[in-house]
């Protein structure tokens, strides 16, 4: 009896101390993360600080070397002589700059002195939309997995539609990154044939057909492309540890380890990611073919840069740069690239084929909302205008605290060209564009499409649901997957607070597609 008691005593003794140790363990590692945590502040606040440091010294820098040049043309008797119409203009057109600067450079010093009393916001986005984006590619591999061993017809439709929602929100998290185009061209495009291809599944299951055996291979290949690309954004999320600056993402170098990630899986594309035909807009079919809407003689580098500095003179760029060649989609383009004045770089691609934008991204954080949305589409309508993009209209308009964010399509004989799709994204703080992607509408874009209907707007709206109430109609030419197209009726209409986009064939006066406004924390969408 005495035996057991002293084993029961050393059992509880045993347990203590192991129960002690763990404490002690513990509050050294909780106190570890603190020197850590504190150490990752002091970091942060010492990189502002010599970042506002070696503004202010640039900006000197740049003002005494603008008081010498004045200096000298007025011992030379030059200075603000070039007279006539063209001096005016001149004149007007450096005040104007000046104006920009200053107004840039008062913008800076309330940003700056608001970045000291909270975390950069432009690194919390990319800290936060990185790991959504690899949270929602884990969700996509489950969902995966589970549609293979579901048997049941409704089941695997419901794991099918997650599987198209999920698609969109890892792509809106990947938009969100700071990374260029070509870094992440075929990640997203991956992405979006997971979502496009679940869509097309669930609308053979609706339609009746039994799932062949071509439908889930294909399927299955891009099971496996996910399961390499779950495991490679798994490592990478592992090697960056708690230190990681995501800072340094924005600045867009090729030693930083995310930016290197996603290089490295743009780079393993051609063995990973499977080839996708199917009747879809991100089938792999679309490939083939020249893109329609562009149109004269190729250009060289050095024309490439120069267009980029009649385009972007008034963005403060500082020596532009010919970083490299790349295919956005379909278009073979020349990238440039520049930093910015006010802080940030931007980054362009011009097509070879007649020298037009396809794209940009100034990478710079916007922190007010001084400017309505409906004055941004008014920006953005201009913008366009001066890059050769006529007749658009603004089809979908949404906007956070920062940005405006705004889709434009193509019209025609007041029809509207959805696949000619050009996205803009305008600042709300400086009403200036801060970004463009046109690759759809120079695909896509040809004039003189048919706009004659078969059928009327009011028999198309008779096979709309009563249960809607229609709020607004337009006549449009829609895709349909592998470069072919329909002209439908589309109506706008609300149930239970709910907005939903539906199309009518204008042939058929079938139901092509229905869209329902969702609000996410992504952004608001149509899913």
């Amino acid at each position: 009896m005495e035996n057991n008691d002293n084993q029961r005593n050393g059992a509880i003794e045993k347990v203590e101390s192991i129960s002690q140790r763990v404490k002690e363990r513990n509050a050294v590692r909780s106190a570890e993360r603190q020197v850590r945590a504190e150490k990752r502040e002091r970091a942060r606040f010492a990189r502002e600080q010599n970042r506002d440091i070696r503004r202010e010294s640039d900006r000197k820098e740049r003002e005494f070397h603008e008081s010498e040049r004045k200096a000298e043309e007025m011992r030379r008797g030059t200075y603000g002589t070039k007279g006539g119409v063209g001096g005016w203009i001149a004149a007007v057109a450096s005040l104007s700059a000046l104006v920009l600067i200053f107004g840039s450079m008062l913008m800076y010093v309330a940003f700056s002195d608001e970045n000291k009393m909270r975390p950069n916001s432009s690194s919390a986005t990319s800290q936060r939309a990185f790991y959504d984006f690899v949270g929602y590619v884990d969700n996509i591999e489950t969902n995966m997995s589970k549609f293979f061993v579901s048997s049941d017809k409704e089941g695997r439709q419901k794991i099918l539609g997650e599987l198209s929602v999920q698609s969109n929100l890892a792509d809106a998290a990947l938009s969100a990154l700071p990374l260029t185009d070509e870094n992440k061209f075929y990640t997203a495009k991956y992405i979006n044939q997971v979502g496009d291809y679940s869509k097309y599944l669930n609308n053979r299951l609706i339609d009746g057909f039994t799932l062949s055996e071509d439908d889930m291979e294909k399927f299955g290949k891009l099971h496996v492309a996910n399961v390499k690309l779950k495991k490679s954004l798994s490592a990478l999320s592992a090697g960056l540890g708690e230190n990681y600056d995501f800072d340094a993402m924005l600045d867009g170098s090729d030693g930083d380890d995310i930016v290197s990630g996603f290089k490295d899986l743009e780079d393993n594309a051609a063995a990973d990611y499977p080839e996708m035909i199917y009747d879809g807009p991100f089938s792999d079919g679309l490939e083939a073919g020249e893109p329609k809407g562009l149109h004269g003689d190729e250009i060289d580098g050095e024309r490439a840069k120069k267009l980029f500095g009649g385009i972007f003179g008034e963005y403060g760029i500082e020596k532009p740069e010919l970083t490299g060649e790349t295919e956005n989609g379909r278009i073979n383009c020349y990238c440039v690239s520049a930093k910015l004045s006010e802080g940030g770089e931007l980054f362009a691609q011009f097509s070879k084929k007649g020298g037009r934008l396809v794209m940009f991204t100034a990478h710079r954080d916007c922190g007010g909302a001084n400017i309505e949305e409906d004055e941004c589409v008014g920006i953005a309508e201009r913008f366009l205008i001066s890059v050769g993009l006529e007749n658009m209209r603004c089809v979908w308009k949404t906007s956070d605290s920062g940005e405006s964010h705004l889709n434009f399509a193509y019209t025609e004989n007041g029809v509207i060209m959805y696949p000619d799709l050009v996205k803009v994204n305008v600042c709300r703080e400086t009403g200036r564009v801060t970004g463009i992607d046109a690759d759809l509408y120079y695909i896509n874009h040809v004039a003189g499409r048919k706009t004659a209907a078969e059928r009327s707007m009011e028999e198309a709206e008779e096979k709309v649901s009563e249960k809607l109430e229609i709020v607004s109609r337009a006549t449009a030419v829609i895709p349909k997957g592998n470069g072919n197209e329909r002209l439908a009726y589309e109506f706008v209409g609300r149930k239970d607070g709910a907005t939903y986009y539906v199309y009518i064939d204008a042939a058929t006066l079938k139901e092509s597609d229905i869209f329902k406004v969702v609000t996410t924390e992504e952004g608001v969408m149509l899913l």
